[in-house]
């Protein structure tokens, strides 16, 4: 397996990201009671989870915009179900230089031109939701 980096740039925000093949992902409550999407990457020499963010927050019923944060997953990777998610490369993209020690803040599509700040999705749920009170 060869490790491959690059950036990108995308809504003015420039990104490193490293190649890598998704290996398992997790959708659910856990053991935390708190409902999180996680797609667990590895390439050549290293992985990383990106996601994890609350999905349910502040309410405990979920939403479609919560829901929203799943598909815009599965049409950045390029897939239709959850299940199709292991086996597909992606980019993870990370603020920064990408090195030891980072957080990942995305993904962007192999085969199209998607770019998906699951960071900034995640964070526009809350901000939205306080606006809606």
């Amino acid at each position: 397996m060869t490790s491959i980096k690059t950036t990108i740039e995308h809504k003015g925000k420039t990104y490193s990201g490293q190649i890598g093949t998704i290996k398992s992902t997790s959708l659910g409550t856990r053991d935390h009671g708190i409902m999180t999407a996680m797609l667990h990457v590895e390439w050549k020499g290293g992985g990383i989870g990106v996601g994890g963010y609350c999905l349910d927050e502040p309410r405990k019923d979920g939403s479609g915009k919560h829901l929203d944060h799943i598909m815009r997953i599965l049409e950045t990777v390029g897939v239709d179900r959850w299940e199709q998610l292991p086996g597909k490369q992606v980019l993870v993209l990370f603020e920064g230089s990408g090195g030891w020690g980072s957080t990942s803040c995305g993904i962007a599509g192999i085969t199209n031109e998607k770019v998906l700040d699951l960071k900034d999705h995640a964070f526009s749920f809350i901000a939205d939701e306080a606006g809606d009170k």
